[in-house]
Parts: structure tokens; sequence; C-alpha cells
């Protein structure tokens, strides 16, 4: 049995629970992840579907597309702290977050917001929503945040929402900048928020 480490030392790992991992994403590791997913939407956008992924990024206005995603990223996180506080579900997500993402540095966090932000949007709202169509690209972002366990039961919902604002931003604009301005704001104020709040583990 392994003892609880001291508050804010770090996570056991899950593989080998006696090694301590840091509560934080490295660059480099959010770079590698992320580099994937863009790679891959590059690909499947200029090979399969044979379609300019720059055009993709290229809105009519870039005021307008700011604007938009600016409102609903505000949106978004303001629809997330109404969720009641008393509930299990609300809690436990927060603090498994909060577990995981604590350490993030104050950089790390801007350059995680901002590639998180435009590479799942190249990916669902970009190279899948072309192919797929609104609904179904909404479907399958809420799929992949299908819950690890039962603590992260509310996430797959949380993410169906927030996926359909991203496609009906998409739909509007006609570009990603919007829901990529929108998904980075959400994920940014979020993990400022855990980093606040779960800097230092207390059981």
């Amino acid at each position: 049995m392994t003892e609880n480490p001291p508050s804010g030392t770090g996570r056991p790992s899950a593989v080998q629970p006696q090694v301590m991992l840091e509560r934080r994403v490295t660059p480099f590791f959010a770079t590698l992840f992320y580099g994937f997913i863009a790679a891959a939407a590059w690909i499947w956008l200029t090979v399969g579907a044979h379609k300019d992924p720059i055009a993709l990024w290229t809105p009519a206005s870039w005021v307008r597309d700011l604007a938009v995603g600016l409102g609903g990223g505000v949106a978004l996180v303001g629809a997330w702290t109404l969720l009641p506080r008393g509930w299990s579900a609300t809690r436990e997500l927060e603090r498994e977050f909060g577990w995981i993402l604590g350490g993030q540095r104050t950089g790390e966090i801007l350059y995680l917001a901002l590639v998180s932000g435009v590479a799942e949007e190249f990916l669902f709202r970009g190279a899948m929503q072309e192919a797929a169509g609104p609904v179904l690209t909404t479907i399958l972002f809420a799929v992949v945040h299908w819950p690890v366990n039962w603590s992260f039961r509310l996430w797959p919902f949380l993410a169906l929402v927030a996926g359909a604002v991203l496609a009906a931003e998409r739909a509007w604009t006609g570009s990603l900048v919007a829901p990529a301005v929108t998904h980075a704001v959400v994920n940014g104020v979020n993990l400022f928020r855990l980093a606040n709040k779960y800097r230092v583990w207390k059981e």
C-alpha cells in the first residue's frame, strides 16, 4: 500500500503508483499530442478531402469571428460556473481535473489552451465537420470525452453542449477562428481556476 504524497508534491502514476508524476501537462507533451491531432486534420483535408486547410482559418471578418469566439467562450464558462456545486458529479469532476492539472504553470496554461483549441477545432470543426456534418461531429466530440472513470461521468455531457456551440459557430462564421477562440478561452479559464484552487492538494 502506498501512502498519500505530501500536499502539492505530485500524483501517483496509474501504471507505477510508487512513481510520483507532476500534476501538469508539459509543453513538450502538449506539442506532441496536439501536433499529432493537427497533422491528422491536415492530412485528412488535403489528401482525403482535397481541400485547402488554410481557407478554414481565413475568416470573412476577423473582428466578427474574434468577437463571436470570445462571446462563446464567456457564455460557456459562465454556464459551467452555474452548475450546482452541491452535485457530487460536479465536485468529483472538478477535483479529478484539479488532481491532474493543479500544478500547471501560467505560461503552460496559456500555451495548452491555445494549442488544444487550435488542434481540436482543426480536427473536429474542420476536417470532421466538413466530412460528417455538425450533428455527427458534435456527437463524436462528446464520445471522445467519454469518462475514464465514474468521477468523469459529467464530462461527455459538458462536451456535448460545448460541441454544439462550437459547431454552430463554425457553421455561422464559415471559419475555424471563432470556435478555436471559444475553445481556447474555455480551456484557459478552467485551467487557471483549477491551478488557483488545487495548486496545493488537500485531502
